[in-house]
């Protein structure tokens, strides 16, 4: 929603933050650009057609494995997850499991700090499954070209956002969370190994805030307001708490 992104910016305003750009992905420039990419995907051999069946967690909004529930609900978001089958679009992302892996293990500072790199090399060698990239009877989201009863997958469609503007990629640092490492470290550069695109130069992920052991989220409705903070202590003292307490 518009008032949602307004409302970003102020925070961005409040903490003395400033940026090049700022992409939403409901922008037709965006839209455009996951079509674009879309496309070149499946020109070049890297998606098909299957049906997938298994587990969806609505707040994650990806897929999750049985192994990974802690008392049969999302150990991030603590609902259970819904069973889903359907024929969906799949990116061959298994293909991709030894560059990737490679690429990391040649490139220490690749995957920032040690811990979530270790993670990462872990989640690898113990092997890579092709990921469904589309949904069906959804009303929102990047429609797939040629089929309007399928959209793109929230996750595909929300990293190529780092592709606009073409010019500045690739890209420095990306700096995210901890738990959206598997989308920036292992599917995010099979993407762009796909697409014939150069990969980030390294990927930061940093921890959590947490309350009572649970993660700061708005998605949990525990959130504190970093604006009244930022004005009742100053942009400069928040920035500090962030970066020393958050591991």
């Amino acid at each position: 929603a518009d008032w949602m992104a307004e409302k970003w910016k102020k925070v961005w305003e409040a903490l003395d933050i400033s940026n090049d750009d700022f992409v939403r992905t409901t922008q037709e420039r965006h839209k455009k650009n996951v079509r674009e990419f879309f496309k070149r995907l499946l020109d070049r051999g890297e998606l098909y057609k299957g049906t997938y069946e298994g587990l969806y967690c609505d707040g994650c909004e990806a897929y999750v494995s049985e192994e990974e529930l802690v008392d049969g609900k999302c150990p991030l978001h603590r609902v259970p997850p819904k069973r889903v089958k359907e024929e969906n679009y799949f990116f061959r992302l298994s293909k991709y499991r030894d560059a990737i892996l490679d690429h990391i293990k040649n490139n220490p500072d690749f995957v920032q700090p040690e811990g979530r790199r270790n993670e990462v090399i872990s989640f690898l060698e113990q092997g890579l499954r092709d990921v469904s990239i589309t949904r069906r009877g959804l009303q929102w989201g990047v429609e797939v070209p040629g089929e309007p009863e399928q959209r793109v997958w929230v996750w595909f469609d929300a990293l190529i956002n780092y592709l606009l503007p073409q010019d500045r990629w690739p890209a420095d640092v990306h700096f995210i969370a901890k738990d959206i490492l598997r989308f920036h470290c292992i599917i995010w550069p099979g993407m762009l190994l796909a697409a014939g695109y150069e990969l980030p130069k390294r990927i930061f992920a940093h921890g959590f805030m947490t309350v009572d052991g649970q993660k700061i989220s708005k998605s949990l409705g525990n959130a504190i307001d970093p604006v009244y903070l930022a004005k009742k202590y100053s942009s400069d003292i928040l920035r500090y708490f962030l970066v020393r307490e958050i591991s």
